[in-house]
């Protein structure tokens, strides 16, 4: 979860600042899909991994990609190499960017317009930004090939509804679109192509207050609230944590549950929340008051429809409405490591926890959970075996220096 919240992050900094620069004319007419003539509405199947949405498509008829369907990134970017170099040629424009928080520089290009199609509606040309080095690793922290990003904006000339449930995405003409029962509209505002809506949440000493979130889709947390719009607040009980990687090496922060939140007139209950300095240090959008961003690990508890052309988003319950929030109950992040993506490294244990009370350490790689392979398990299987209930005990197999050892953990909640 921690890893991929960061890798979103920079990823978002990175898109409008190189689009500042852009010599490019802009592409109105294209841009943008649309449903084919005549349809009123299309379905199109997804891939849903810990929450996040991969669809696949097509670049210029002829590479297929994978691609993260996500809200609070604005355009197509590409992280594959093998992507990048075989685009090389459509390569516009170079640009070099300081990442967030250090003197480390990301370098990328905008290509002239290329086709990309996607299952069920029509081809569109996109200029894509693409990165010189894969810098973020997103598939290693997701555990499935990706490709790349592209913004939910992409897509703002119909509504679009994603069901977490069913792992569909739904496109429908706006004319045609009807509230269902018992739904929620809330109100959104859009920035540099990414949805922002108000909440009020009772933080855990009490104090109740009013957030400005950006609905990021694309990030697998609950809620995140940046430290400097929160005043003098600090969490009552927090874990420290590892929430990402960034050029500069690992980003710090704090994870703490809060009494709770509203969207709507749905109300839910002791969130998970990550608490960071780091997230936007001197960019534009830290000072517009913002205190954070709404994730997926929220989202996914409702079908979610965005409305772009009326400014709001429509909320349903969906199966896991109820479903309590947990965190990591060993301490342990993994990453994956092979082209099969089912090799697990530890990458990052958290202080004073299961994992690290039994010893565990990063680059330790997981063979077994409770004498069954994890070769036949995926990373987000692995997550939730290791976080389902509080007190369970669990014996692990790893791999450590070329010798196996056998772990037993006692997992607990950390916060």
């Amino acid at each position: 979860m921690n890893h991929l919240t960061l890798v979103h992050r920079i990823c978002r900094r990175l898109v409008p600042w190189l689009l500042v620069f852009s010599v490019l004319p802009v592409w109105g007419q294209f841009n943008q899909f649309v449903l084919p003539y005549g349809k009123n509405r299309v379905t199109v199947n997804f891939e849903n991994f810990d929450n996040l949405v991969v669809v696949d498509a097509m670049i210029s008829d002829s590479i297929p990609v994978r691609l993260i369907v996500d809200s609070g990134v604005e355009g197509v970017v590409i992280t594959d190499m093998d992507v990048v170099n075989e685009l090389a040629g459509r390569c516009v424009r170079s640009f070099r960017v300081n990442a967030p928080g250090t003197i480390e520089v990301l370098e990328a290009c905008i290509t002239s317009p290329v086709s990309i199609s996607l299952k069920g509606l029509v081809p569109s040309l996109f200029n894509l930004i693409m990165l010189n080095q894969d810098y973020f690793s997103l598939e290693q922290y997701i555990g499935t090939k990706v490709h790349g990003l592209i913004g939910i904006d992409k897509f703002r000339n119909m509504v679009v509804t994603t069901d977490y449930d069913r792992n569909v995405l739904t496109f429908q003409e706006p004319s045609t679109y009807r509230l269902p029962a018992r739904a929620q509209v809330i109100p959104i505002s859009t920035s540099r192509g990414k949805p922002h809506m108000t909440s009020r949440v009772e933080l855990d000493d009490g104090r109740i207050i009013d957030v400005w979130l950006m609905i990021d889709s694309g990030a697998n947390h609950p809620l995140l609230l940046e430290n400097d719009s929160l005043g003098d607040y600090k969490p009552l009980k927090s874990v420290e944590a590892v929430i990402g990687k960034g050029l500069a090496g690992s980003m710090h922060g704090r994870f703490a549950r809060i009494g709770w939140m509203t969207l709507g007139n749905f109300r839910l209950d002791n969130v998970i929340t990550s608490f960071t300095d780091d997230y936007m240090p001197g960019s534009n959008e830290a000072v517009e008051g913002r205190h954070g961003t709404l994730g997926a690990g929220a989202l996914s508890r409702f079908v979610v429809t965005f409305d772009y052309s009326r400014e709001r988003m429509i909320l349903r319950k969906g199966n896991k409405f109820r479903q309590p929030f947990e965190y990591n109950m060993s301490g342990i992040t993994f990453r994956t490591i092979e082209s099969h993506f089912n090799v697990f490294e530890i990458s990052d244990i958290i202080k004073n926890s299961p994992a690290d009370e039994a010893g565990l350490k990063p680059g330790d790689i997981l063979l077994s959970i409770d004498s069954k392979s994890t070769l036949t398990m995926k990373l987000g299987e692995v997550n939730r075996l290791l976080s389902e209930k509080e007190g369970a005990r669990v014996s692990l197999l790893i791999s450590r220096d070329g010798k196996t050892e056998h772990v037993r953990l006692k997992l607990k909640k950390l916060i």
